[in-house]
């Protein structure tokens, strides 16, 4: 009988994943976490003014944890926390193809200009 338990495949969650995205525009890609993982959206405000967005696994002791990501060295560029649920693609992101344009082009123009403050170029 312990065999047979055994023997039988764990299924694992699948989630959507993204790296980066800005408000709620996030070019998504489905994964499969690894044991013990769950779910998660992150969101968090880059210099205070844009929104960012991340999806995908992580361990379930880092979810509601609060945390830094520095793009540039010594430069704090935003504060995600990241919201955790256990079941198939929970956490779905917001999809509209008539704004992800211009929410992109906003972002990419905004990190251009964080960027551009950061290291002081005139």
């Amino acid at each position: 009988m312990n065999r047979l338990v055994q023997s039988l495949p764990v299924a694992l969650l699948e989630c959507f994943r993204c790296d980066l995205g800005f408000w709620d525009a996030c070019y998504t890609t489905e994964t499969n976490c690894s044991l013990g993982e769950r779910c998660y959206t992150g969101r968090g405000k880059a210099a205070d003014v844009l929104d960012v967005k991340t999806l995908g696994c992580v361990k379930a002791e880092e979810c509601e944890q609060e945390t830094t990501v520095e793009l540039f060295p010594n430069k704090t560029v935003f504060v995600m926390t990241k919201h955790c649920c256990n079941t198939p693609f929970c956490n779905s992101a917001y999809k509209s193809p008539i704004y992800t344009v211009l929410y992109l082009t906003m972002a990419s123009l905004t990190t251009w200009k964080i960027a551009e403050t950061s290291t002081g170029s005139k």
